[in-house]
């Protein structure tokens, strides 16, 4: 657990630095670029340590999830993967949703909690969700609102398209990358 846990804090705490005034900070004393790759080497080595900590990881139940768990998990993963998809592209979604990408991460995350019910597990679907909560009231504290301009109908057609698609890659590779085949 001791990988895990520790994956979880440096993951987390390097994502909530944007949020900060110490971001600006560093940018300004080492540059945009640079901080852009430390970010990026550390929050991989935090994601590296907590698939790799999850590995180690002996099956602790904690309760036992109810039988539709996975299927509202099934139901609502696509519509978590087209807001993945919509967080990084040009989209009307945006202009109603402040934070596709930490909105989809809490349904993820509420997702795979009912649907599983090992230690292991509710640590990381508790702490994604959790951190999204957190860094959403952070966001909106430090600013208001301003939605995004109108764009092409495309785009949507697009983020929805693409998001399928990453649900499917997910679908398909699943038991592969955690070890839980979904069929």
């Amino acid at each position: 657990m001791t990988f895990l846990v520790s994956g979880l804090i440096v993951f987390f705490l390097m994502h909530l630095l944007p949020s900060t005034s110490l971001k600006i900070s560093l940018v300004s004393n080492v540059g945009e670029v640079p901080y852009k790759i430390g970010f990026s080497l550390v929050s991989l080595t935090g994601l590296g340590l907590i698939i790799y900590g999850y590995s180690l990881s002996s099956f602790e139940a904690l309760w036992l999830p109810p039988a539709w768990g996975s299927m509202i998990l099934m139901l609502v993963m696509p519509i978590v993967c087209i807001l993945w998809v919509a967080a990084e592209v040009p989209n009307n979604i945006k202009r109603f949703i402040r934070h596709p990408m930490l909105t989809a991460m809490i349904i993820w995350g509420v997702g795979h909690l009912i649907a599983n019910g090992d230690l292991a597990s509710s640590l990381i679907f508790a702490s994604f969700t959790i951190f999204s909560i957190v860094n959403i009231l952070l966001v909106n504290k430090r600013s208001e609102f301003k939605p995004h301009d109108s764009v092409s109908k495309i785009w949507d057609l697009g983020v929805v398209i693409g998001g399928l698609l990453v649900y499917g890659l997910i679908f398909y590779f699943h038991g592969t990358i955690t070890g839980m085949p979904l069929y």
